[in-house]
């Protein structure tokens, strides 16, 4: 299912592999209640506006391996591993940087920054790792 040169259905499974990474980060690795004392925020809190949001979740992954996609394909980016380095890169030089503004100008914990900097790292280079090698 190719269409301007991007496999889409490959950019469809990794925008997939990155919400997955996500889902084991955020709802079995790190404990609910951990994740609200360290965000400061009751359970009302969470629900009230979390849910008014979560729709938009999809909104990220998608996102990231459109415009993954796109790189890869004017880098000519071919291979798992290479798409790997290459959405390593990537991650190292965006997504995580965007990560630690929220984190030196804001008033979140650190440990915060660090977890969804870990997933944007792990959900950047699985991502990758589909595009470069998916033929």
């Amino acid at each position: 299912m190719r269409s301007g040169g991007i496999n889409w259905l490959a950019v469809v499974v990794a925008a997939i592999a990155i919400y997955a990474i996500g889902f084991v980060i955020y709802g079995l690795v790190i404990p609910a209640d951990t994740w609200m004392a360290w965000e400061g925020e009751t359970q009302a809190e969470v629900a009230g506006v979390g849910d008014s949001r979560m729709p938009f979740g999809v909104v990220m992954p998608l996102m990231t391996a459109i415009f993954m996609a796109v790189i890869f394909k004017w880098a000519q980016v071919s291979g798992a591993s290479n798409g790997a380095t290459w959405a390593a890169v990537l991650a190292l030089a965006s997504a995580v940087p965007a990560e630690m503004y929220a984190w030196v100008y804001g008033t979140g914990l650190v440990q915060i920054t660090l977890v969804d900097s870990v997933h944007l790292l792990l959900g950047h280079v699985a991502a990758g790792t589909i595009l470069g090698g998916w033929k």
